[in-house]
């Protein structure tokens, strides 16, 4: 009978199918790396533990630093579009029409959205975020683990591309995340709270001499814990995520460095575009833009040479000055025999044409704008340098920019998906487990919570909407000047609901239903005591004039005057 593999000898044959699906992209990545990202890629190859990789390669292949500035453009762009941290970029909702409008649920959904946004501000959220963005963009894809800290609420781990391997689950969604990481020697330590038992001798050998700072190659595995029929592969963990790490020079595969697990997704992907059941991203900008990129380096050493050979060009003497000393400075004067123009003399070789220096030049900017054109550089410009974040500004932006804000539309998408919606979801799990959040009202306790994200970039895309409400107000308010009855048909107060909702305006601004119910009964109950008040004077005056009119005889036989105008 066959011995039970270990959980470790598990992963690794899973882990060796994930080579090699993530193979054909590597040689791309390295490329890219080096010509706009020379430290964003750590592809190597790991013969065992202790190998002591280079975490960084020199930068010896880029000429040109256009490439690398579009790729810094794209970043703050996306920093600022996407989950700026200086304005609102998500908010909490639920489904439930009648609970939005709820006073109770939507100052408790407030409350939660500033904790949220307080613990994100309070950690290195956005500081990995944006780095994060900077692997996106010309990579298509950046990892970002989250972990939980018992000082500083949560840090967020960055991933180098090259140092993970993806698996999708059957709905195409992440399901399985593995990485390898390089310890000190004393954090391994302090992750197996000084069991030596669970290292290898190697590693305990540099710790019992004091080699604190020198790094241990391990892996980290980090999955959903159920398998196909929904059964958790770790009975004894019980969460939705299984942890599982292990060092790679301990010869004993029954020992593990830890095994846990999440109550929340921990660790975010997000892709910049996939095709059907693709792990991974070939049609990023920085494979789109490889070819100029590589065209870039080379327009860049042309204009070198050509400068070099205009300003100190190759030249060309008589046989007979082989021994002589020349001076090409400024101001020197050179004797030498036997020099003349007919036997030679010194001159250049080429005769290079100075409009060859602005042919150069030209293509060089050629090529440079195309790189930032498939970087989204100016689209980007246009967020980063909007003034304020008004509705007026996003509008002008949807209109200047509407055809590539449609082309960015799917990616902004995907990163809301795969990366804001985890971060939102592990932020609140993190603070709920602390219990640093209030109760939550009994209204929604059944109800799902859903995350609607309004920043810039995510309202652009959704600006067709509120457009919409804004010229059928005005069309509406054009026919009640001909039409007085056309303002029946229009329902201002849901419109406002709508517009808001659209805009991602805060909800503590816009009262609910009930309350603008019961304002509007307010409302009218004072407008009818104020005509009973009016109508008081001129009732008692009539009642005056009917008391006169009732004493004053008109004949002989009593009839008042009163009973005379009633037909009495």
């Amino acid at each position: 009978m066959a011995t039970p593999k270990t959980t470790r000898e598990l992963l690794e044959g899973e882990l060796t199918s994930l080579k090699e699906v993530r193979k054909p992209f590597e040689q791309d990545w390295e490329e890219i790396g080096r010509l706009c990202s020379p430290a964003r890629v750590e592809i190597t190859a790991r013969p065992g533990a202790n190998s002591g990789r280079v975490r960084r390669r020199a930068n010896t292949a880029t000429q040109d630093s256009e490439a690398r500035k579009a790729v810094r453009t794209l970043v703050n762009g996306m920093a600022t579009g996407l989950t700026s941290a200086s304005r609102p970029w998500f908010k909490l909702t639920t489904r439930d029409a009648d609970l939005r409008e709820f006073q109770p649920v939507k100052e408790w959904l407030a409350i939660v959205e500033s904790s949220i946004y307080g613990f994100f501000a309070s950690t290195n959220y956005y500081d990995s975020t944006k780095v994060q963005y900077a692997d996106l963009g010309p990579m298509g894809l950046g990892a970002v683990v989250t972990v939980e800290h018992r000082e500083y609420g949560a840090v967020y781990h960055h991933c180098p591309v090259g140092t993970y391997w993806l698996g999708l689950d059957d709905g195409l969604r992440l399901n399985t995340f593995v990485r390898e990481v390089s310890p000190t020697v004393d954090q391994l330590m302090r992750w197996v709270n000084g069991n030596k038992a669970l290292l290898s001798a190697m590693t305990v050998q540099a710790y019992d001499k004091g080699d604190y700072h020198t790094r241990v190659d391990c892996v980290h595995v980090i999955e959903r814990n159920e398998d196909i029929s929904g059964k958790r592969r770790s009975p004894k963990i019980a969460k939705p995520w299984r942890s599982v790490r292990w060092e790679i020079g301990q010869n004993d595969k029954a020992i593990l460095l830890s095994e846990g697990g999440f109550d929340s997704q921990p660790v975010n992907v997000p892709r910049w575009e996939t095709v059907g059941d693709q792990v991974y991203c070939d049609t990023a900008p920085g494979f789109e833009a490889l070819p100029d990129m590589r065209e870039l380096q080379l327009a860049a050493r042309r204009a070198s040479r050509v400068l070099d050979n205009m300003v100190k060009p190759a030249l060309q003497a008589a046989a007979g000055m082989s021994r002589a000393q020349i001076s090409l400075d400024p101001g020197t004067i050179n004797y030498v025999d036997n020099l003349s123009v007919q036997n030679g003399g010194i001159r250049p070789i080429l005769n290079l044409d100075p409009r060859t220096i602005e042919a150069v030049r030209q293509e060089r900017e050629r090529i440079a704008q195309q790189v930032n054109i498939l970087f989204y550089a100016d689209l980007f410009f246009a967020i980063t340098q909007m003034d304020g974040v008004q509705p007026r500004n996003e509008q002008e932006l949807f209109f200047r920019n509407e055809e590539k804000l449609t082309q960015l539309g799917p990616v902004v998408d995907r990163v809301n998906i795969e990366k804001l919606e985890v971060d939102v979801e592990r932020a609140f799990t993190i603070l709920k487990n602390r219990g640093q959040l209030p109760p939550i009202p009994p209204e929604l306790e059944s109800k799902p919570l859903e995350i609607e994200f309004i920043s810039v970039l995510a309202q652009a895309q959704k600006q067709t909407s509120s457009l919409a409400i804004e010229r059928a107000a005005r069309f509406v308010g054009y026919l009640i000047g001909a039409f007085p009855e056309a303002g029946i048909k229009f329902d201002a107060e849901q419109a406002i609901d709508e517009f808001a909702l659209s805009a991602g305006v805060t909800p503590t601004i816009i009262r609910s239903d009930e309350l603008v119910k019961s304002m509007k009964a307010d409302m009218e109950r004072q407008a009818q005591a104020q005509t009973v008040a009016n109508a008081m004077p001129a009732a008692a005056q009539g009642a005056q004039a009917a008391k006169l009119l009732s004493e004053t005889e008109v004949d002989d036989q009593g009839t008042s005057a009163l009973q005379r105008i009633l037909g009495q």
